[in-house]
């Protein structure tokens, strides 16, 4: 019972008995351990007590499990509840698919620099019902682009600017600095064995190179609050194209594509419903700029009626996912 508090991280603070089972657990201890007091109820799930730290310490110790630190204890309930949910989503994705011949690697809210960053309502803006992408026409991302031109495979060929490249340009350019932070990354190492045996592409920081990469995003708002979010996410594509790894974010080492998907997850069907029809109504600027990019979508209620596992990622895009929009089919499907 007790190494059940190993599932309680700093990263994912509350759990349910709907997520304990989904990761496999046993979902009964949460009471008994609610009422020796190492957790304590709190919006709908349960978070550790001061208690619950330390017996979780002592357990990791006696059994030889490393376990990353619980963090602070959470006592905010609108945080809280905040966190299940996005533990909600995590474990559904996480059981939606394996990975046959690979492995998935799984972070919560990682956060990614952002250069240059601009204000909010310069990213894309809404014309007759219709998005237009302007981020690209501003004097930052033409001095950025005119100073990083390699892209392509031949880009593999020269010295990647790297950080230091990049902080070079924006110190003599002034440009501001973000950060763009992802409710749920999961890097798809499909056929591991295969790839293990390649060097690592130095400028990999963010760890990239021969994944497809799934940036998972809850929209529990208006679609025109995710513009900002997804401006930084298409600068963050960009930087990683021209500056950590030119010529290797989109092949990988046997000049097989890499699927960049940018996942967006609503509570209901009938929200995913009305988000696809708000974008598809927008038009393909939202991802144009950014391609190759795939923009799909699911939600808690579908991956909660998912039937079976499916064996790969591209099984899962293909048979359980709304393709919303897609860089080689103009309808989105």
């Amino acid at each position: 019972m007790e190494p059940l508090l190993l599932l309680f991280t700093h990263e994912l603070p509350c759990w349910d008995e709907e997520t304990v089972l989904l990761a496999g657990e046993n979902p009964g201890g949460l009471r008994a351990l609610t009422e020796r007091g190492d957790l304590m109820p709190l919006a709908s799930g349960y978070v550790l007590t001061p208690r619950g730290v330390r017996t979780r310490e002592r357990v990791s110790l006696e059994i030889g499990v490393p376990a990353p630190s619980a963090g602070e204890v959470l006592i905010d309930t609108a945080r809280a509840r905040e966190a299940l949910e996005l533990n909600r989503m995590t474990q559904l994705i996480d059981r939606a698919f394996v990975t046959d011949w690979g492995i998935k690697e799984t972070t919560v809210r990682e956060t990614f620099p952002v250069t240059p960053c601009l204000p909010d309502e310069e990213y894309f803006r809404i014309e007759g019902g219709k998005i237009r992408a302007v981020w690209p026409e501003a004097p930052l991302v033409k001095s950025f682009v005119q100073a990083f031109p390699h892209w392509n495979f031949e880009a593999r060929k020269l010295p990647a600017p790297g950080q230091r490249g990049l902080d070079r340009w924006a110190e003599t350019n002034r440009a501001p600095s973000g950060t763009l932070t992802v409710d749920l990354v999961l890097r798809s190492r499909a056929d591991f064995n295969h790839y293990r045996k390649f060097d690592p592409v130095e400028g990999d920081v963010f760890k990239i190179v021969d994944v497809d990469p799934l940036f998972v995003q809850r929209v529990p708002g208006r679609p025109e609050e995710l513009l900002p979010f997804i401006g930084k996410f298409h600068i963050f594509l960009m930087e990683q194209r021209r500056v950590y790894i030119p010529g290797w974010f989109d092949f990988d080492h046997s000049d097989q594509e890499d699927w960049t998907m940018l996942c967006l997850v609503t509570d209901t069907e009938a929200q995913l419903d009305s988000l696809t029809s708000v974008i598809r109504r927008w038009g393909h600027d939202l991802i144009d700029p950014a391609n190759p990019l795939y923009l799909i979508g699911t939600s808690i209620e579908r991956m909660r009626n998912q039937k079976e596992q499916k064996r790969t990622i591209y099984d899962w895009f293909q048979e359980e996912t709304v393709r919303i929009l897609r860089p080689d089919a103009p309808d989105g499907e």
